[in-house]
């Protein structure tokens, strides 16, 4: 305000930094009377400012006012301080701050690309990045406002967040591909650029909270097969960035076992001293190594795909259960066991030898008929043994043996056994018949009347021990 005495008449010129350099109206001058007001004072406002009154109507000036000084204080400038600083991490939540330097009491207002957040009033906010957002993630910036002088603040620079996604974590699985039942299969969680990670593990989404570790190994049961579930992980630290992204889900899938099975040759009923073959077969794969278990006890000696199995001759009814197994260098590594095969082992028919001819007792010179009786089946071929020697000569089912003249006593053991091209190829041999040749009788001849008169009858009688069935010559 310029002012000269108390006389109203007065208007006024005013004057800065020079006495030719006249302040005139304009947007930022107002000249309203004795008064110049200076809006949105700026740098160039400061300066020495001086005023002049003058009555125009009778070219009167005043002397010249003694010079003010107007000095502009810069309004305090708003900074934004970010916590935690540099790059942030998708899910973080980071902590902004309004810091306007000299002054208290103030109101801040928050902006983020511009667009006042009419709730955020505090000089500290926090914002969460969401899990999903990379890249730039806004500009924010503040200012303050306030009752006392000055009542505002500049608006500070913008802050712009740089939002860097979370290390991805993936599950790498050992080993690859179909799984088969009874396997064990290691899981690894790998997060990649950073280290110190404490791994959770999960399946079917339910926590598995003692898997802490970056591998865990997985045992399928061996009933198992199909979907063995759905694992994933992820991992926590202590430094930033403190959590990974969840890994995709990886999902275990298992086949089952190939399945051995035994195949018995000859098949059905076995028969007492026969041999038979095993064959574990395995399909779908190589290069097995064979299990052989008889009764569930270990042949340790037996190795091959095919066994052969003897029947004790005397062996009857069950001879057994059999199972095999495989296991293999390359997966799958083994195979299911077989079903068990029980060796049910039927008699070999009975040969017996009897005498056909003569009956009763046997004497030198005589030939005897024998006869060789198996007690099922048909087509055999018959061999005969004398005291346990062959007679190859002898293949019928009945010989005749003639019995030398000067022979007694026991003259040979008799035995038979059958043969035949089908199944029971044998019978069992005969039990041995004893061939006992009796010495012969001495006849005897007695006269009765003797001596014999002219026209007498006489009688004479023959006999031979005491058998009554001998014919007399």
């Amino acid at each position: 305000m310029c002012s000269v005495g108390s006389d109203s008449i007065w208007s006024y010129k005013w004057y800065k930094d020079r006495n030719d350099n006249v302040v005139s109206q304009s947007v930022r001058h107002t000249i309203t009377g004795d008064t110049l007001t200076i809006s949105r004072a700026a740098e160039s406002v400061h300066g020495l400012y001086w005023c002049q009154g003058e009555i125009q109507s009778r070219s009167i000036s005043s002397i010249i006012s003694d010079p003010v000084t107007i000095t502009l204080n810069a309004l305090p400038e708003a900074s934004v301080n970010v916590s935690p600083q540099g790059l942030l991490y998708s899910g973080e939540t980071v902590s902004l701050q309004c810091v306007i330097p000299g002054y208290t009491d103030w109101r801040y207002y928050w902006y983020k690309n511009n667009q006042h957040f009419p709730h955020e009033t505090s000089k500290v906010i926090d914002i969460t990045i969401p899990i999903t957002q990379t890249g730039q993630a806004g500009q924010y910036w503040c200012e303050g406002n306030r009752v006392s002088r000055p009542t505002s603040s500049q608006p500070s620079d913008p802050v712009t967040l740089t939002v860097k996604a979370l290390p991805l974590a993936s599950v790498s699985v050992s080993p690859q591909g179909l799984l088969y039942s009874g396997e064990t299969v290691s899981l690894q969680c790998v997060i990649p650029g950073y280290t110190d990670w404490r791994y959770n593990w999960y399946k079917n989404n339910q926590h598995l909270p003692d898997e802490t570790s970056k591998v865990i190994d997985i045992t399928i049961p061996i009933t198992l097969t199909g979907q063995a579930g759905q694992y994933w992980c992820e991992g926590n630290r202590v430094s930033r960035p403190t959590s990974s992204q969840p890994s995709d889900p990886v999902t275990l899938t298992v086949k089952a076992l190939p399945v051995a099975s035994v195949s018995v040759s000859p098949q059905g009923l076995l028969y007492s001293g026969e041999t038979v073959s095993l064959q574990c077969v395995i399909p779908g794969y190589t290069d097995w190594r064979y299990y052989w278990y008889k009764n569930n006890q270990h042949f340790p000696h037996e190795t091959s795909k095919v066994i052969d199995i003897t029947i004790p001759i005397t062996q009857t009814g069950q001879a057994g259960q059999y199972w095999c197994e495989g296991n293999r260098v390359s997966r799958p590594t083994s195979s299911q066991p077989s079903d068990p095969v029980t060796l049910t082992v039927k008699a070999l028919p009975t040969a017996s030898v009897k005498i056909v001819t003569p009956q009763g007792l046997l004497y030198p010179g005589e030939t005897v008929s024998l006869q060789c009786d198996i007690s099922d089946y048909t087509y055999w071929t018959y061999r005969w043994f004398r005291d346990n020697h062959h007679l190859p000569s002898q293949t019928s089912k009945a010989i005749d043996i003639t019995i030398p003249i000067t022979l007694t006593g026991q003259v040979g053991q008799y035995r038979c056994v059958g043969r035949r091209r089908d199944r029971p190829q044998m019978s069992y041999r005969s039990s041995a018949l004893p061939i006992i040749i009796t010495a012969l009788p001495k006849t005897t001849l007695t006269v009765k009347l003797n001596p014999v008169f002219p026209g007498e009858t006489v009688t004479l009688t023959c006999s031979v021990g005491s058998d009554s069935s001998r014919v007399y010559q």
